[in-house]
C-alpha cells in the first residue's frame, strides 16, 4: 500500500509516520515544507513543497493509494481546493482529511469555548478555527473523492495511552481530549483499512 502524508512534519503527521514506517507492505511518502533535523527511514520518500501549489502536489500524489492530510489548521480552503483538483486530475481517490469534532455543530458551545481556552485559544480564535474547518470539510464533501473526514477532539501533546471512542459524525461527542499518541494509533489503523468509513465523518475522542 502506498500512503502519502501531507503536512507530514507536524506533531500528528510525525506520530502517524512513526507507527506506520516499521510495517511491511507499506510504502510511505512524506510531504511538507522544508524543515531541518527530520529523521526518517532510508526507505521513506521525502518531498518538500507547497501544499497550495498543484504542481508540487502532483509529484507527491502520483501513484498513491491513500492520501492522509494533516494540512492546516487555518485557511484550510487554500489547501483543500488544490488537493481536490489534483487528486481528481490524477485519479487518486482515497483521502483521509483531518478536520475537527465541532464541524457538525450549528454553534460553538460555551463549554467548548471554555475548553479551548485551556488549550490556549481565545473565543475569537476558536470560532474562526471551527468556521474555517467547516469550510474545508464542505470542499472535500463536494468533491468526487472517496473521503473520510477525521474529526478528532482537542488533542494533547503527550504520549499517554488512552482508550479511544469512535462515533458517527452527527452524534454528540461522548469523550474528551485525546493524546497525540492515542490519536495517531487510531489514525494509523484507519489508514490501513481504507475500505471503511467511505464518504463519512468519524469523531475521535478519549474515554473519560
Amino acid at each position: 500500500m502506498n500512503i502519502v502524508i501531507l503536512g507530514a512534519f507536524g506533531h500528528l503527521g510525525k506520530a502517524v509516520y512513526q507507527l506506520l514506517e516499521p510495517l511491511p507492505n507499506v510504502n510511505l511518502t512524506l510531504f511538507g515544507r522544508e524543515k531541518e533535523n527530520i529523521e526518517v527511514a532510508s526507505t521513506t520518500k521525502v518531498i518538500f513543497g507547497d501544499a497550495t501549489n498543484p504542481a508540487d502536489l502532483e509529484g507527491a500524489l502520483q501513484g498513491q493509494d491513500v492520501v492522509f492530510s494533516t494540512l492546516g489548521p487555518f485557511h484550510v480552503e487554500t489547501f483543500a481546493t488544490p488537493l481536490v483538483e489534483t487528486m481528481e486530475k490524477l485519479g487518486v481517490a482515497r483521502l483521509f482529511w483531518t478536520t475537527q469534532f465541532q464541524i457538525r455543530q450549528a454553534e460553538v458551545t460555551e463549554e467548548n469555548i471554555a475548553l479551548a481556552k485551556t488549550f490556549g485559544f481565545d473565543e475569537e480564535t476558536e470560532r474562526t478555527y471551527v468556521a474555517n474547518q467547516q469550510l474545508g470539510a464542505r470542499i472535500i464533501e463536494d468533491s468526487s473523492l472517496d473521503y473520510t473526514l477525521l474529526m478528532p477532539h482537542f488533542f494533547k501533546y503527550d504520549n499517554s495511552i488512552e482508550k479511544a471512542i469512535l462515533q458517527d459524525e452527527n452524534e454528540m461527542v461522548k469523550g474528551e481530549p485525546i493524546s497525540i499518541y492515542s490519536l495517531a494509533v487510531v489514525l494509523a489503523n484507519l489508514l490501513l483499512q481504507p475500505e471503511h468509513y467511505s464518504r463519512k465523518g468519524i469523531i475521535i475522542s478519549a474515554s473519560k
